[in-house]
């Protein structure tokens, strides 16, 4: 969710993607705003090890604020629905990953897709860490974009670079943000596969609280939860970058089978 890219995005860089591997498929789910690159290090990591990858564009996304003002979270759930099916018809063998609000849909899809085998939650969120949120009932029809200030939680703040998002956010696109937080905390209980929680410890979008509610939440028997405090909100793209995604593949590795 942090970014500083003007509009429009260049889309040979947000483009989807897949990396063909073997039967076992991993979902990959960008963040807010977002676009597909800030999952590459997983991808990459998860295609050296014979993994299919599908990275896609959720819908509204890597177009312009103005398209992303048109969709709400049913219409970001609806494309994530569509491609897990599309993954489905070439691999046998299911997981989900996700990087904020994409976490946060990797585990409503937890909760409701029985053949995912295991999930992984990188800084997902069931509540935002700014007080202003508690306002988007009533600022979404006052103030139509919000502009993320120009401070960045990465520790590598070069980092920042390599999340190609808009610079402009639609109050309303962050108001139906909320409600799928909202959503997902009631359907936590409904989560039994094994699930990783990552979570950057100077994180500035989503207190590091939400993971441990995730955790503590979810029905699944094989839990665990990993905090890496040098990360910010982009733990995917930070400075542990590495650990995270070898983290989350040796996850997805052990229980996809």
């Amino acid at each position: 969710m942090t970014s500083r890219q003007s509009e429009p995005l260049p889309p040979d860089l947000i483009a989807p993607y897949w990396m063909e591997g073997d039967d076992r498929g991993i979902l990959l789910l960008h963040g807010f705003a977002g676009t597909p690159p800030e999952m590459r290090p997983l991808a990459e990591e998860l295609g050296r090890r014979g993994f299919t990858v599908y990275a896609p564009l959720l819908a509204g996304h890597g177009t312009s604020p103005e398209e992303l003002e048109k969709t709400g979270h049913r219409d970001w759930i609806r494309s994530a629905n569509e491609a897990l099916d599309q993954l489905h018809t070439r691999c046998r063998l299911l997981g989900v990953a996700g990087q904020s609000m994409g976490a946060t849909i990797a585990l409503h899809l937890a909760a409701t897709r029985p053949e995912l085998r295991a999930v992984v939650s990188q800084a997902g969120f069931l509540q935002l860490r700014d007080w202003r949120v508690r306002l988007l009932p009533v600022v979404q029809y006052l103030v139509r974009w919000d502009t993320p200030s120009d401070e960045v939680d990465l520790y590598d703040r070069e980092a920042v670079h390599e999340l190609y998002s808009c610079g402009r956010r639609p109050t309303r696109a962050i108001a139906e943000l909320a409600r799928l937080g909202r959503l997902v905390g009631r359907e936590l209980p409904a989560v039994f596969r094994p699930i990783l929680v990552l979570q950057g410890g100077r994180d500035s979008i989503v207190d590091p609280a939400n993971a441990d509610r995730i955790i503590g939440q979810v029905s699944s028997e094989v839990r665990a939860l990993r905090l890496f405090p040098r990360s910010g909100h982009g733990i995917s793209v930070d400075v542990d970058r590495q650990e995270v995604a070898t983290t989350a593949a040796d996850w997805l590795q052990r229980y996809v089978r």
